[in-house]
This record gives structure tokens, sequence and C-alpha cells, in this order.
């Protein structure tokens, strides 16, 4: 689904479905309320987002899971696993073979940390599912599921674009939000990707809030599995992709390494044909993409530097970490 351009501004088209987003968000909030005080056997961190779209959970995911092994913690994660059939069994990423089985994310979640994963819509049955499966399991890490109120949780932190925000400040259809933006006031943290918290109401009432930043750290030859640094791109000409919720994001920060981007943004999720890979890899110029985009990726490179997937994360504040480790002790 491509983020449409009325989300941004309170024109007519996001007025005409205004009252359409007062529902979803009166919905939203009585499930919310419903589900208060509601509290796991097993500690659960929810990191979601009030909007549609990417926002860079996958990382902040994947930060999480590392600082709370580093920590002594022995986490698992759960996930719905976006666009894929999951039977009444959930998926343990561990028996499944490609990210058709389970998704794009829980994939690269799983190839990233090493850590449990188990994909199910319903991710009180995926936490079930984990803790059966792995007892030494000892801390949840739900990849999104903020609005999935059946599952209790112990922490909630919402991740923001810093680039759209929360857009018009709307629920579906009339803006991109899924609740109401009050809800940043309850959550327990707000990370904002690429922005300072301020710009976008985050913590000014009092909810601790930071901004995070993904930061590039090399290219991933994938014909020789070779890391080789961006620099070795600048002021040349690629083939850019991103099958992301925010594409812009990527073809920017390619853009201040210096590389010259053609941009071919893709819907969040998907894939391209393998025409359309073989086109690109038969073009000459070297195509660029993300490690999500990689995961879904269906031709083969036939020489080096052909094909190239940025890497990189998320540095989380210590600050941050700190008080999680903390709730987790009471």
């Amino acid at each position: 689904m491509r983020y449409p351009a009325f989300w941004q501004r309170r024109g007519l088209l996001a007025r005409l479905f205004w009252p359409l987003g007062w529902l979803v968000c009166a919905e939203a909030a009585r499930r919310r309320r419903k589900a208060a005080g509601r509290q796991p056997e097993c500690p659960v961190i929810v990191v979601g987002n009030l909007t549609v779209g990417g926002t860079g959970k996958t990382p902040v995911v994947i930060a999480l899971v590392e600082a709370l092994r580093r920590a002594g913690h022995t986490p698992g994660v759960i996930s719905r696993g976006f666009g894929v059939k999951v039977g009444i069994e959930p998926v343990d990423l561990a028996e499944a073979v490609d990210p058709s089985s389970c998704g794009d994310e829980p994939w690269l979640i799983h190839q990233r940390t090493g850590a449990p994963v188990v994909v199910h819509p319903y991710r009180r049955e995926a936490a079930r599912q984990l803790k059966a499966r792995y007892p030494e399991v000892d801390v949840i890490v739900s990849d999104d599921g903020l609005q999935h109120h059946r599952l209790a949780r112990t922490i909630e932190w919402v991740v923001v674009d810093g680039h759209r925000g929360l857009g018009n400040g709307w629920c579906l259809p009339a803006g991109p939000l899924r609740e109401s933006p009050a809800v940043m006031d309850e959550v327990d943290a707000v990370l904002v990707n690429g922005a300072e918290p301020a710009r976008h109401g985050a913590g000014a009432h009092g909810v601790p809030a930071w901004r995070i930043d993904f930061r590039p750290q090399g290219l991933l030859d994938r014909f020789d599995q070779t890391e080789r640094p961006i620099t070795d791109l600048a002021g040349r000409e690629v083939i850019a992709l991103a099958g992301i919720g925010n594409p812009e994001r990527f073809f920017a920060m390619l853009e201040a390494e210096g590389v010259e981007v053609e941009a071919h943004p893709l819907d969040d999720h998907a894939a391209p044909t393998r025409t359309q890979a073989r086109a690109w890899l038969d073009d000459g110029r070297p195509v660029v993409m993300t490690e999500k985009d990689a995961v879904k990726w269906p031709e083969p490179p036939v020489r080096p530097g052909q094909l190239l997937v940025m890497r990189g994360g998320i540095d989380l504040p210590p600050a941050l970490i700190e008080a999680t480790l903390k709730r987790l002790e009471t």
C-alpha cells in the first residue's frame, strides 16, 4: 500500500473521510481502555507505531533484542508476518525455509539476531507458542502489535517517522493514524526516527521521547558476501529500490553519501518480478537495496558489484535501555 499524499494535510478528501476516521479512533480508544491493566506472565515489550506505513520498527526491534541480550536476558520475538497466510499453528522461524512462509521482516529479524521468532496473526497465540517452544525466553519483544490489545504488555514503545510524523493527525481512512495521537501520552517511550521529538509533539506531556537515526554501516555484495564501504559508490549512478514504508528515506540516505540515484520505490513489503530484476541486473549500473528488500530479491547476481545491500542499524539511547531494564526488574 502506498502512503497517499492527502494524509499529510486536512484537505477536502481527508475531510470527506473524517467521520469514518472518528469512528476508527473511538473504537481503538475503547479497546485500549478495555485492555488497561492486563499483565502478561512473561514480560512483553511492544514496539509499534500509531500510523500506517513504515517508521523503522524493524531495526529498532533488532537493536532492542541485541541490547536485552547484552544485559543478560534471553529475548524472543513475535510478529504478525505481513502478507503471509499462517494456519492454525504459528510459524517458528527455525523451521521456515524462506520468507514466503513467514514474512520479510520476521525473517530479517531472525537472520540478524538469531533470536527465536514465532509468527501468527494473533500475537497472543504467537507468544504462547514461543514460550512453549523456548521456555528459556524471559522477555518477549512484539514486532508491531500496539493495537493488538488481546496481547497483554509490560512496556510500549511507539516509533514515529521523523519526516511524515503523524500526518494530518486523523485516523484511517481520513489520515494515517491507527488510533488517537493522544496515545503518545500513555506509552512508555516515543522514538522519532530521523527528527527531533519536539517537531511532532513527542515528549510534551512527560513521556520520555528520543531521536533515533538509522546509521549505514556498509554494503554487502550479494555475489561473494564481501563487505565494502558506501563511499565506493560516491559519484556513481546506481539503480536503487526500496519496498519499505518510506522508500524516500532510503534514497535520501544514499544521496547524502554522494551517490547518484535512479529511484524505484515499491509498495511496502513488495518484491520486484523476475523480469524487473533481470532488467536491472543487466543494466550495468550497481543495484542497491535495503536488507528487507534483499530478503525477497528473486535473481542471483553473476558478477561482483552487481547487487549491493545497504547494512546498518539504530543505536538506542542508553538512558532508554537503562529505564527499560529497570522496568523489567519490577
